[in-house]
């Protein structure tokens, strides 16, 4: 059986179509990390509504792929869990700039 790498798949790819896939990527990526914290701290979804005075059907809403997140509520479900939240943005010039939210 061959194997097929993805990389060589993708850079087939158009562009357009490459980048689409790689914006979706990471909005999965972060929405799977929100719940990943929220189980390595051993908190229910349940839980975490309460800390948020929100209902559990919200926390899961948070937390599944296909909702669009504000910046304030990633801010509000770290901090129920005790975290604190930062910001880091990778300019092009190779320097990050770093912000405590």
């Amino acid at each position: 059986m061959e194997f097929i790498n993805f990389d060589d798949v993708l850079a087939e790819l158009p562009l357009e179509r490459q980048e689409k896939i790689k914006r979706e990527s990471e909005r999965m990526l972060m929405e799977l990390r929100l719940a990943e914290i929220r189980e390595e701290l051993e908190l229910s979804q349940q839980q975490l509504a309460k800390e948020l005075n929100i209902s559990q059907p919200s926390v899961v809403a948070m937390e599944k792929r296909g909702n669009d997140i504000r910046l304030s509520s990633v801010k509000r479900y770290v901090e129920a869990m005790g975290g604190q939240l930062s910001l880091s943005v990778a300019l092009p010039t190779g320097k990050t700039v770093s912000f405590a939210l």
